[in-house]
């Protein structure tokens, strides 16, 4: 949720930003079709961290995904986030660990302790038209690298028993200084054919003003890779959904 930094940062020096996500506040208990679980394929040979860069969405799978022309990088993952978007809430706000995955991919307080090994990924960004409203669509893609499948797969099923707990979950942030009010909606959570996924959306208001945008947070394995994607744009739909599995077929021809 890097729009949520965004959002409270900007809005702390006076200006209107925006966040991502769903505004479904249903509860709902995970759906699933086909697959539960993710494909581990562990009789493959593990992939290795060499060529992970070749796996991800070059710029014109990612202006097809999003739906726009001229997309570009905007910063390359080459670690798990070690800082918090949280951070930036008020002292007096606790937000709930078990909702940290609607803060991005790649965050390294969701993988903690789980094994990995290596992450490479990216952020890309497309500018919209000018004088447009709406926050630029972004795809943010990360390739985590585990020992192994099993370790991969473990992973994953400890996300979806994770995410779980978040799903159709709300809450208000009330203003505090000169952070603005933030608002975050968990939709459903959805688990099928080996993809794990969510929508959300942050807003922020301040002095009378207010955005929000939807994203969504999507996660599945393949061999010993985890794939982790968020897609935020307006309308977002299965965006990040489709981004992972077009990168599980990148794996899954290694």
């Amino acid at each position: 949720m890097r729009q949520l930094t965004a959002a409270v940062a900007v809005a702390a020096a006076g200006f209107l930003v925006v966040s991502c996500g769903d505004s479904d506040k249903k509860e709902a208990s995970p759906s699933s079709s086909s697959s539960s679980t993710a494909s581990a394929t562990p009789s493959k040979t593990p992939v290795a961290e060499i060529s992970l860069p070749n796996m991800l969405l070059s710029p014109a799978e990612v202006d097809t995904l999003l739906g726009v022309t001229g997309s570009k990088k905007d910063k390359s993952i080459d670690a798990l986030k070690t800082d918090s978007p949280t951070d930036l809430f008020p002292k007096s706000y606790k937000f709930p660990d078990e909702c940290l995955f609607i803060t991005g991919a790649a965050e390294g307080s969701v993988y903690a302790g789980s094994g990995n090994t290596a992450v490479k990924g990216e952020r890309d960004v497309a500018p919209q038209p000018s004088g447009s409203n709406d926050q630029n669509p972004e795809l943010t893609q990360a390739l985590v690298l585990f020992p192994s499948a099993d370790q991969a797969n473990g992973f994953f099923t400890t996300s979806t028993q994770r995410w779980s707990a978040c799903a159709g979950r709300q809450d208000t942030v009330p203003a505090e200084g000169d952070s603005p009010t933030i608002t975050w909606k968990v939709g459903p959570l959805t688990n099928a054919n080996g993809v794990l996924s969510a929508t959300y959306e942050v807003s922020a208001s301040k002095n009378g003003q207010s955005f929000s945008q939807s994203c969504q947070r999507a996660l599945t394995v393949r061999n010993n890779v985890a794939i982790d994607t968020e897609v935020c744009k307006p309308n977002v739909g299965d965006g990040a959904v489709t981004a992972a599995n077009q990168i599980a077929g990148k794996v899954d021809k290694q």
